[in-house]
């Protein structure tokens, strides 16, 4: 648990690296951004059991520009089931897989696609694993 809030926190630092910190100076010029949204499934289905039945703690989504630059890798916990981040604009590819809490896949990593943010943008990607229901 105490990884999950590290690795979160990592990707609060980054972002203020990678976007600078808010508030308006004169002289400094405004990044024009839109918003990236994954959403997910297991089995269809939006239910935090499904992730404790396969041991998914959490969902990691690569995202990279496309030139295959890294861009942000975003952990979140398995059973919020949606995670946004906002992102300057530029041609970008992502995926996500279900992750144990020691970083092991759980199941297959499956490619969100390319997509273009443009300003004010508000971009959603769906994602489905196919896993069987969990046992009763």
């Amino acid at each position: 648990m105490i990884r999950r809030y590290l690795v979160h926190a990592a990707a609060c630092v980054a972002s203020v690296l990678l976007f600078g910190c808010g508030g308006d100076e004169g002289g400094t010029a405004e990044r024009d951004t839109g918003h990236f949204t994954a959403k997910w499934t297991i089995s269809n289905q939006r239910a935090p059991n499904y992730c404790v039945a396969y041991d998914a703690t959490g969902a990691l989504i690569d995202i990279r520009n496309d030139k295959e630059e890294f861009v942000a890798q975003i952990r979140v916990p398995c059973d919020q089931f949606e995670s946004s981040i906002e992102l300057p604009v530029d041609n970008y590819h992502a995926s996500i897989v279900l992750v144990k809490e020691n970083g092991d896949a759980v199941g297959n990593k499956i490619d969100l696609g390319t997509f273009k943010v443009g300003a004010g943008a508000d971009i959603t990607r769906e994602a489905t694993f196919a896993m069987p229901p969990p046992e009763s």
